[in-house]
């Protein structure tokens, strides 16, 4: 984890949500701008989850993957419940 990272080996969490929805190391937005997508009802494996201060990508089963923290990295836990679901 590197806040403000979307590159080979680092990530923040938006930095990381950019590269698996594009395969492209260029960030496409940040927390905040994943909340103006179009939201979801019905969360599919490969949608972000987003609130305004942390987003990964929606694996299914209520679990994401997410470049959590320093000293954490990428990891795989439960969807939190301040999220919302939305589509690239």
């Amino acid at each position: 984890y590197v806040w403000g990272a979307c590159s080979p080996g680092a990530f923040d969490c938006s930095g990381f949500v950019s590269y698996c929805v594009t395969g492209a190391y260029a960030r496409i937005g940040t927390t905040y701008t994943f909340l103006g997508f179009p939201q979801v009802s019905d969360p599919q494996p490969g949608d972000i989850c987003t609130s305004a201060t942390h987003c990964g990508i929606y694996v299914g089963g209520g679990m994401m993957i997410h470049a959590s923290d320093y000293g954490v990295g990428v990891i795989m836990s439960e969807v939190r419940g301040d999220m919302i679901y939305v589509r690239y």
